[in-house]
């Protein structure tokens, strides 16, 4: 059986390029078998095995940021992660791991070296996540969402700029009407698409169901509140869906959208770049996303938490630009322009360049 290896989860960032890269290899060769290491309590594994893919849990073993039981055990943690992960490429010897980020690809890209399996490493964000610089060296490619001037992770190890890998293009959007009816909107009625990542922002969260009464009364909201994060929310507004997760809907509401607001990972940005869609972008404070967001500022809205009465401007940028459509076209179509994506084919065949 040829198997190929993918790891990440913990946050859906890292996930959906992946399984946009699964897609793409699985129509060059239907007898490939996927295998997926992913984290235990993530969002991954519900989307993952929906594809038909196997999972497996990795223990995550990072450093906490804070004092906790988890400094104590991280010695633990690390033996076990890595034991875990060996005995996984043991079992399916894949021809090659493909990982987008995320602690999990660490013990796994570790050991596929060690056992001579080629891998291959993606840089979502702009600033190099702590997981990747600890994998670049044991990876025969390394690439990147954003082009840079120099490596960087350091001089040994040469990136490439590729295309993000996405799950959808605008060939394979429904009408708006269609995904309007989905929904049961009023496909005459603007849309507003509100999504805080596979786990959700409580912060974003929060901030949406303060200004909604504010917003135009005839703007319909489409409110994915992440996975745990769902709250009751009385309103009056008619065409007010609040769910926690889309699996079959998340292309439907994307078609109905005529905004987004969105935190700032770049799985859910290379998506909007794909569908020519106009974002706001609510970058997580203290995070990788706040670069993201300052590198695609001249073509998306950019608010910042930790400027002042930011959700005051979160509301008057919503309003002005569902009322303008010329504005959101230009967004849209800037996004797009700017951020490239594929449906996976780069990263798929430089996979099926050095599968052993």
């Amino acid at each position: 059986m040829k198997s190929i290896l993918f790891a990440g989860g913990g946050t859906l960032g890292p996930v959906t390029p992946l399984l946009a890269v699964a897609d793409r290899l699985r129509e060059m060769n239907p007898e490939f078998e996927f295998v997926w290491a992913g984290t235990e309590e993530g969002p991954e594994r519900s989307l993952v095995e929906s594809k038909g893919i196997t999972f497996y849990s990795i223990p995550v073993a990072k450093l906490p940021r804070y004092l906790s039981r988890r400094t104590l055990t991280l010695p633990f943690d690390l033996i076990r992660a890595y034991r875990e992960a060996d005995a996984l490429i043991a079992a399916y010897v894949p021809r090659v791991v493909i990982t987008a980020g995320g602690f999990t690809a660490v013990p796994i890209v570790r050991q596929a070296y060690i056992r001579g399996v080629p891998c291959i490493s993606h840089q979502l964000d702009a600033t190099p996540g702590l997981s990747n610089r600890l994998v670049a060296r044991q990876s025969r490619y390394v690439t990147t969402s954003f082009a840079y001037t120099s490596s960087p992770f350091n001089a040994r190890v040469v990136t490439y700029q590729a295309p993000t890998p996405v799950r959808y293009t605008a060939d394979d959007l429904p009408s708006r009407e269609a995904a309007c009816e989905y929904f049961g909107l009023d496909a005459s009625r603007p849309v507003l698409f509100i999504v805080g990542g596979g786990t959700g922002a409580i912060a974003l969260n929060e901030a949406m169901w303060e200004i909604e009464p504010a917003l135009p009364q005839d703007l319909q909201i489409i409110h994915l509140t992440g996975k745990g994060k769902l709250q009751e929310y009385d309103t009056e507004r008619n065409g007010f869906i609040l769910t926690e997760f889309l699996t079959d809907g998340m292309l439907p509401a994307l078609a109905a959208a005529d905004l987004i607001v969105s935190r700032a990972g770049i799985g859910a940005i290379s998506e909007f770049a794909s569908l020519s869609k106009p974002a706001v972008l609510v970058p997580m404070p203290d995070s990788p996303q706040l670069r993201n967001a300052e590198e695609l500022r001249a073509c998306t809205m950019v608010i910042r938490q930790d400027e002042p009465d930011w959700k005051h401007r979160l509301c008057d940028t919503i309003s002005v630009l569902i009322s303008d459509p010329s504005i959101r076209q230009r967004l849209g179509s800037s996004l797009h322009d700017t951020f490239p994506t594929d449906r996976g084919d780069v990263l798929a065949n430089l996979a099926m360049s050095v599968m052993v």
